[in-house]
């Protein structure tokens, strides 16, 4: 078996949306490059006077903003959507006008790490960060000793888990959720979790034969969604016994999507909430979709500068932005969860808005780690033993 690798609540008519611009996501397999509104900056926005840093930031902040002013430009190689980034960078730019050449990658998850070990190992890597969310691949980016050594002065405004990893910060908490098509669904069929969904599939198994999608758990993020709802949920590993024998597994988050929307499947499970919350809340009431109230696992979705950035300063500029009130507001804007404490914002819940619907100790946040194969493997095989 080959390494880890990765392609990409209640019915939502009984309550208010709080997401009013977001435009969709792009599937994560999207090989697309993805640039930000301007290409260059003007005269007037190279000279622009610098913002005032915050009151908490060191004086010798200056010299950063100052040396980003000769960089002009930032790239980032993600498995995140336009739509996802586009508030985020409209916001940097307007804070620092000079760098208004920003631009990311849409890649499959595993392809934002080959890219950028095959172009560093040769020396020749334009880029300046990494953005993903597949866990178990920031475990091993960590043992490569890959990351800028930049502590943010926003560490002390944050939860001490921010810092996921040495060089790897927390710029969204999005929630494992499912999605399910309400128009070949009776009401009393909205799964509200993992649990309720197993027992609507067995009051009908001929009819729910194959009918439901699954993140296949031999890929990054589908394994962490998996192995997260199988180690922290009680009762994980009966749920899955119950439910996965009903289940096809696909390797995108698109794919899952687009089986539900033409009917293929009636549900997609582990879906990345940053995909499927504005896939189903902009699909024309066809789609619902479910955080898991027996227990939610958060995927921190991890961003880190690289040691051979040729933009460092720009790219610290950025981070701090991410990770700051005003950057964690634009994170929400587009479509992702904010975790910031205090953040004001009426786009998406927050961490803290899902601790309190569902119950803090129902709310699993996703610990990056490097997984070894044979443990892999072992879970792979049980998974697969589970559907039978």
């Amino acid at each position: 078996m080959s390494t880890l690798s990765l392609g990409s609540a209640p019915d939502p008519a009984a309550r208010p949306s709080r997401r009013h611009i977001l435009r969709g996501a792009a599937a994560a397999g999207s090989l697309a490059a993805l640039g930000s509104t301007l290409s260059a900056c003007t005269a007037e926005e190279a000279n622009a006077a610098a913002p005032q840093a915050l009151a908490y930031y060191p004086p010798s902040y200056d010299t950063i903003v100052e040396a980003s002013r000769r960089e002009r430009k930032l790239l980032i190689y993600s498995n995140t959507s336009q739509t996802n980034w586009q508030p985020v960078f409209d916001a940097f730019a307007r804070r620092y006008p000079w760098l208004s050449d920003v631009r990311a990658t849409n890649l499959g998850g595993s392809a934002v790490y080959e890219r950028y070990y095959s172009e560093s190992a040769a020396g020749t890597s334009p880029a300046d960060v990494l953005a993903n969310n597949a866990g178990p691949l920031w475990g091993d980016y960590a043992t490569r000793d890959a990351a800028a050594d930049y502590r943010s002065p926003e560490k002390e405004h944050l939860p001490d888990w921010a810092e996921l990893l040495p060089g790897v910060w927390t710029m969204s908490t999005d929630p494992v959720t499912l999605i399910y098509n309400r128009k070949t669904l009776t009401r009393d069929q909205f799964p509200d979790g993992l649990r309720s969904l197993a027992a609507i599939v067995e009051a009908q198994p001929s009819r729910f034969r194959g009918k439901v999608g699954v993140y296949d758990p031999t890929n990054a993020y589908g394994y962490a969604g998996n192995q997260g709802y199988t180690s922290n949920v009680r009762g994980g590993w009966d749920t899955f016994r119950r439910l996965l024998p009903f289940a096809h597994a696909d390797h995108s988050s698109g794919t899952l999507v687009e089986k539900v929307v033409s009917g293929e499947y009636d549900f997609s499970v582990n879906l990345s909430g940053g995909v499927a919350i504005p896939a189903a809340e902009h699909s024309g009431d066809l789609l619902g979709w479910s955080y898991y109230t027996e227990g939610t696992v958060v995927m921190p979705r991890g961003v880190s500068i690289v040691k051979t950035a040729p933009h460092p300063n720009a790219a610290r500029l950025f981070l701090d932005f991410l990770l700051s009130a005003e950057g964690q507001a634009k994170v929400a804007d587009g479509g992702l969860v904010p975790y910031r404490a205090g953040v004001r914002q009426d786009a998406m819940d927050s961490l803290q808005d899902m601790r309190r619907k569902l119950g803090a100790e129902r709310v699993h946040l996703y610990r990056p780690a490097r997984v070894p194969e044979h443990v892999q493997e072992a879970y792979v095989a049980r998974w697969q033993k589970a559907a039978g």
